[in-house]
């Protein structure tokens, strides 16, 4: 009897991991749940999910359950052999949980950074080094036991969407050598995290995104990073909010390099000061 794989997940961040699932396990069962459709930018017409794009995009069969009764259901009905859950937008009741073999991608070493913004809140900390970590999933937000991590350097020019797609990334490769070289052969370990070295990051706020004078310059920059290209921190300028992009310090000083001035394309900094002689003041 083939491998049935269940994949959950929902935004650009999980389809790397999707894509690899379709080219490595074409021999495979591959069942994939979504977030239904909603509407997305300007559009009044609903659309899928990335995901959702893709797994149509291969013949695949996708559920998008609205409610979480429905979606243990649906899964109890589909009776995989593995679950993959890449950041899907929904509970997964601890029912399945403890039922099924549920494997979650996370976007950290951990147990550091638990929770829903762990890469925003390395680059906030100005860390050099971040990882994917694969959890096996329990009813706690993230606390489940370790079954494989991958380290990743942070580079100085890594912003929000940078690292995201290498983490995107890495955590798709990390979860096929994990289902090849443990699951398939049975050679699962099971490390339970040290509860004592936890930490936790909180879900974005807008009020986060605004930037007041007397920032100290590197944690300014780090903010900068964090929230870079998308949603981006900004500062009112003129009575319009002008994005911070991009920056780097120099002599301890923050050097803007990118800004978006309200209703405008990305520009250098160099060329908004053509415009706007006296600068931005941070």
């Amino acid at each position: 009897m083939s491998l049935h794989i269940l994949f959950i997940g929902t935004p650009d961040f999980s389809v790397p991991t999707l894509q690899l699932l379709i080219s490595e396990f074409n021999d495979a069962q591959l069942s994939v749940i979504s977030m239904p459709d909603k509407v997305r930018g300007r559009g009044k017409t609903p659309s899928p999910s990335p995901v959702k794009s893709l797994a149509m995009a291969n013949e695949l069969v996708v559920y998008t359950p609205s409610r979480k009764s429905d979606l243990t259901q649906q899964i109890n009905d589909l009776a995989p052999d593995l679950i993959i859950v890449v950041a899907y937008g929904m509970i997964i009741e601890k029912q399945i949980t403890d039922h099924f073999f549920c494997v979650n991608i996370h976007s950290s070493l951990l147990p550091k950074y638990r929770g829903a913004s762990p890469i925003h809140t390395a680059l906030l900390n100005g860390d050099q080094l971040t990882g994917i970590t694969l959890i096996k999933m329990n009813e706690g937000m993230d606390e489940g036991d370790i079954l494989y991590q991958v380290e990743l350097p942070i580079v100085p020019m890594d912003n929000l969407g940078s690292l995201t797609e290498k983490l995107s990334r890495l955590g798709a490769s990390a979860m096929i050598d994990f289902i090849k070289d443990c699951f398939l052969t049975n050679k699962i370990t099971l490390t339970p995290q040290n509860k004592d070295l936890a930490s936790y990051t909180k879900k974005i706020d807008k009020a986060d995104l605004l930037v007041d004078s007397g920032h100290d310059p590197v944690l300014l920059h780090n903010k900068i990073r964090a929230y870079s290209p998308k949603p981006g921190v900004y500062v009112m300028h003129q009575n319009k909010r002008i994005k911070l992009i991009a920056s780097e310090i120099i002599d301890d000083q923050l050097q803007l390099l990118k800004v978006q001035p309200e209703g405008k394309p990305i520009m250098s900094y160099h060329d908004f000061l053509l415009g706007c002689p006296e600068g931005i003041n941070l």
